[in-house]
């Protein structure tokens, strides 16, 4: 019994009986039965100490694990951050888009839309609510409004020489439709071929003069200044303003019985004139306005009709301005507006005289006018003068 107790004791104390020893009755061991190895007089390493919370097994340097981690999947991945939403139909959802531009417009606004990475050069559109392809795009997708697919390239087929709008808008007429690929860059510019492909001839430094079809076209500084018979009257120059008239302009109004007290504006920044009176250029070092005002309070509606045809045979396109008709607002006031088609002038007077030698009015409503008609003589001189610069 005390045997016992005493190997009760010594397991608590952190110690073992070596096989072979035996105990006393108070509890010592007899080192004279223990076997040499485990002798007091044998040496033994100091460093080396037995912890009882330890298990032997145990590595003496493994790292003890974090309980918060005790039972997680050794691979488990972190959850994935949130997919953004599909993009909804837009308002217009009945309109085309090109696939990449849908794919932008989808990026912006934070949403996904799969079908325009997968279909980057066609048509999309939304029907019944789900993105669609309205159309696959064989020469890839024309962004705009709307977008359209591309059209097949044209074979050149210039002959000599052609401006590059014209050559674009030829293109547009064959069948099946194609494109110019120099169009619009060069819309102003002499365009031809070399070894089938299409080529830049001439650029022009102040536009293109598109010739009657079958007359080589040629850039607007090439031709001569004034059409070789115009088919109007001699009119010696004679200055009737010191300012604001192109000469050959201010010539001409003379000649049409024009007096310098009847013209009202030539050159003017007024809101309601819309920049139309804006300067054009300059002509002997002096700006000028191709556009002019005359006054009419004190013309019958017979003598502004005669007029306006002798305004029409020295090359201006007129119209009388008579409040609350051909488009003219009821309050604002009388007058006769008259553009010389036969200098350089900006792009909305070019209009004007485009919509003179259709018989429209030369307002933004592009109505036919019906004060009064220039006769064909009239018509073709104001057509050759514009024609010497602009395509008509």
């Amino acid at each position: 019994m005390r045997g016992l107790c005493c190997l009760f004791m010594a397991l608590l104390a952190g110690c073992a009986l070596e096989p072979g020893a035996t105990t006393l009755s108070d509890g010592q061991v007899d080192d004279a039965a223990r076997p040499d190895a485990a002798r007091p007089d044998v040496a033994l390493d100091a460093t080396v100490a037995l912890d009882a919370t330890v298990p032997r097994d145990a590595e003496p340097d493994a790292a003890p694990r974090d309980a918060s981690q005790a039972d997680a999947a050794p691979d488990a991945a972190a959850p994935d951050a949130a997919t953004p939403d599909a993009c909804p139909c837009p308002e217009d959802a009945s309109a085309l888009r090109c696939g990449a531009e849908a794919a932008a417009e989808a990026a912006a606004a934070g949403c996904v839309l799969p079908l325009a990475a997968e279909h980057p050069t066609d048509l999309l559109a939304c029907r019944d609510g789900a993105w669609r392809v309205a159309e696959a795009c064989a020469e890839g997708c024309q962004p705009g409004e709307p977008a359209a697919c591309a059209l097949p390239e044209c074979a050149c087929f210039v002959q000599v020489a052609w401006c590059g709008e014209g050559a674009a808008r030829e293109g547009l007429s064959r069948d099946p439709p194609c494109r110019v690929p120099l169009s619009p860059a060069h819309d102003g510019d002499i365009l031809g071929c070399r070894d089938g492909a299409w080529i830049v001839q001439r650029a022009c430094e102040d536009g293109c003069f598109q010739a009657p079809r079958g007359t080589p076209d040629a850039c607007n500084e090439e031709l001569v200044a004034t059409p070789q018979d115009p088919g109007w009257a001699d009119c010696p120059h004679r200055g009737l303003l010191a300012r604001g008239l192109h000469p050959e302009a201010s010539d001409r109004l003379r000649c049409a019985g024009v007096t310098a007290d009847r013209i009202s504006q030539t050159i003017g920044n007024a809101a309601a004139s819309a920049g139309y009176h804006a300067a054009d250029g300059q002509a002997d070092g002096l700006d000028y306005c191709a556009a002019v005002d005359l006054r009419t309070r004190d013309l019958t509606r017979a003598q502004i009709r005669a007029l306006l045809e002798r305004l029409a045979s020295h090359g201006f396109a007129a119209w009388y301005r008579e409040p609350g008709a051909d488009g003219w607002p009821a309050d604002e006031a009388p007058h006769i507006h008259a553009v010389f088609a036969g200098v350089r002038m900006k792009a909305q007077l070019q209009g004007q005289v485009r919509d003179f030698l259709r018989g429209l009015n030369g307002l933004a409503s592009h109505r036919a006018y019906a004060f009064w008609s220039p006769t064909a003589a009239s018509l073709a001189i104001v057509r050759l003068l514009f024609q010497r610069r602009y395509n008509p």
